[in-house]
């Protein structure tokens, strides 16, 4: 009986365990305009530790779109 409890208290551990998992969120950032020199596209990284499905919602929510005198800053992130 104690043999069964304790394969049972493993396999729960492990299931728990492989639920939440570190993902990288990748975002690039690149500029349009009229104005010269704008900077070339970067792409920032950073990493978020969750269920992939919430991993994957707070990675998309930091895409963002700014105007602002002639020049669009667009924020495409994306969950790796």
């Amino acid at each position: 009986m104690k043999t069964k409890l304790l394969l049972i208290a493993l396999v729960s551990i492990f299931s728990f365990a492989s639920c939440t998992q570190e993902f990288i969120c990748q975002c690039e950032i690149s500029y349009e305009g009229a104005q010269p020199g704008l900077p070339e596209p970067a792409i920032k990284e950073f990493f978020i530790k969750d269920k992939k499905d919430e991993a994957a919602k707070k990675c998309e929510e930091n895409s963002s779109t700014q105007v602002g005198e002639d020049i669009t800053m667009n924020q495409a992130c994306r969950l790796f």
